[in-house]
């Protein structure tokens, strides 16, 4: 009798639970439908054009495009509804994770990522999709550190082929990256995303990865999504995942007309924009030490992947001069930039780090606070090793940051070690030493013709003991596309070290140099502490721009 009675309670309750669940996924399914059905008309497609075809979908960017129209309010309405009865549900059935993920996903389709943080806290789901609905809620609040460690502990506990599948960064990569990627199995592919993680941070200079973080919360959205209705009023595919995987989730959405009257009306979702590529090139990915600025291009229109951060809605290139000079073993990098060269940072009140990396981590920070304004400088410390730099100047008020990110290049691990030339105004006497020299140095690699150019660098790792060292140089100027040189310097000299280290400056006469892209060569012959001669080079590209003052 009391079993029975216990059995028959337990068979009302999961009856009374399944009719819940019922009820809600109709009146999601009731929701999409009326959004479809109240769409505000757009602005028409661009024709033919697709920046990317994936699957039933065409993409395109369009950095300058009108906002678009403002939701009606039976929309606004008809969600408000849905919401009440998602909580109504979520308290009912708080362990049902179909109900705690549409409920954290319609609080941020309707813009509350706060009211969707203490959702997620209160789903009794699965431990780990809970913290990633955590995770999810926190990155749209901009908590990159807590979203980062609540989809950290997501990925310990869930099931590897879970895991695997979260952590694919096979959509955001191409060419020779995505195949050599494919062919590797997952544990493999971890660490192949770690290295691409971390090239593609936003900024080194932030706590946590929000780039990473993104990818982990539209993962996240993407499971959510493929159970249940959606905007496009099509069934979940992998093309929608991949969709959403690389450009992220739609913010609004419009109809289009039909060109003729046999073609349907078109579904179309607009992220958030402006936004931006951050993943790096191939040629990075490989070598991050030997890695061009121009490896990073932000603003590339057919991108394979693009993020809107929060915190900025320009990114800019940073002109910048950084040298690397050696201090037994540990590397002194200097960064010499002028954070007020773009108008929209002049005058701004600015953070600017030099943030120095190695083998997928951070090793070095300097930064500070000021105005964008004239020249500026940051000087770090970091280990003797292959080092990438990125130079980052945040704007919080005008939502700007300005970021120079490349190698230093590899260096020879054994002395002598010749350090890059860092490029200065020459004034009525030539530096004595590295502090003597940076006061001049210009802030980026171009220097005005017909003025002198100054030249200094260092020679590290000589024997203390010895007073003097004979030292073969030359220093040639020649124009980067090639052609006869412009400029050629040979000498001998005695150099005399102070602490190991030999300090030179010379004024380079660029009178006759004509405007345009040089390459500058230092090499340097002398004696190596095994007594053969050791050979080291040091190369500058450059830009001689027309005359004009020295920067002050």
């Amino acid at each position: 009798m009391c079993a029975a009675a216990a059995l028959g309670r337990a068979s009302a309750q999961a009856a009374d639970s399944a009719a819940v669940l019922r009820a809600v996924r109709r009146a999601q399914q009731a929701f999409e439908r009326t959004r479809r059905d109240n769409l505000p008309e757009g602005r028409g497609t661009p024709g033919a054009r697709c920046d990317a075809r994936i699957g039933r979908f065409c993409y395109w960017y369009e950095p300058g495009a009108d906002p678009a129209p403002e939701e009606p309010w039976a929309i606004r309405d008809a969600r408000v509804r849905l919401l009440a009865e998602l909580a109504d549900a979520a308290a009912r059935l708080p362990g049902d994770a179909w109900i705690a993920g549409q409920r954290v996903r319609y609080l941020l389709d309707a813009g509350r990522a706060d009211a969707a943080v203490a959702a997620a806290r209160q789903c009794r789901a699965a431990g780990w999709w809970c913290a990633a609905l955590r995770g999810l809620a926190r990155q749209a609040a901009g908590d990159f550190p807590a979203a980062a460690a609540s989809f950290d502990t997501a990925l310990e506990a869930m099931p590897p082929a879970e895991r695997c599948r979260w952590t694919d960064i096979e959509p955001l990569l191409e060419g020779e990256a995505r195949a050599a990627y494919r062919a590797l199995d997952c544990e493999a592919r971890a660490a192949f995303a770690a290295r691409w993680w971390w090239l593609a941070a936003p900024l080194w200079s932030s706590a946590a990865n929000d780039r990473r973080t993104e990818h982990l919360a539209r993962a996240a959205l993407a499971r959510i999504m493929a159970d249940g209705d959606n905007a496009y009023g099509l069934r979940w595919g992998d093309d929608l995942r991949e969709l959403l995987l690389r450009y992220g989730p739609a913010v609004s959405w419009t109809f289009e007309r039909p060109a003729t009257a046999l073609h349907d009306a078109i579904v179309a979702g607009h992220e958030r924009a402006p936004s931006f590529r951050f993943g790096p090139a191939p040629h990075a990915l490989a070598e991050p030490a030997e890695a061009r600025p121009d490896d990073w291009d932000p603003t590339a229109d057919a991108a394979r992947e693009r993020y809107a951060p929060p915190y900025a809605t320009r990114f800019l290139p940073l002109a910048a001069q950084a040298a690397l000079f050696r201090r037994g073993d540990s590397a002194l990098v200097v960064a010499v930039f002028a954070p007020g060269a773009d108008t929209l940072l002049w005058g701004r009140a600015v953070h600017a780090a030099l943030v120095l990396g190695t083998g997928g981590r951070r090793v070095a920070v300097a930064e500070h606070d000021t105005v964008a304004a004239g020249r500026d400088r940051l000087v770090a410390t970091a280990p003797w090793a292959p080092l990438l730099l990125s130079l980052e100047v945040a704007a919080p008020r005008a939502r700007a940051v300005a970021r120079a990110r490349f190698g230093l290049g590899r260096r020879e691990p054994a002395p002598p070690s010749l350090s890059d030339i860092l490029l200065f105004a020459p004034g009525d006497s030539l530096p004595q030493d590295l502090a003597d020299a940076l006061p001049a140095a210009y802030p980026a690699l171009r220097v005005p013709a017909g003025r002198p150019l100054g030249l200094f660098w260092e020679i590290a790792g000589l024997d203390p003991a010895a007073e003097a060292v004979r030292a073969t140089a030359a220093v040639t100027l020649a124009p980067a596309g090639g052609g006869p040189r412009s400029v050629e310097l040979r000498w001998t000299e005695v150099l005399r070290a102070r602490s190991g280290v030999a300090a030179r400056a010379l004024a380079l006469d660029l009178a006759g140099v004509a405007p345009g892209s040089y390459r500058l060569a230092l090499s340097v012959a002398l004696p190596g502490p095994d007594g053969a001669t050791a050979n080291r080079a040091a190369v500058r590209d450059i830009i001689v721009t027309p005359p004009a003052p020295p920067f002050r």
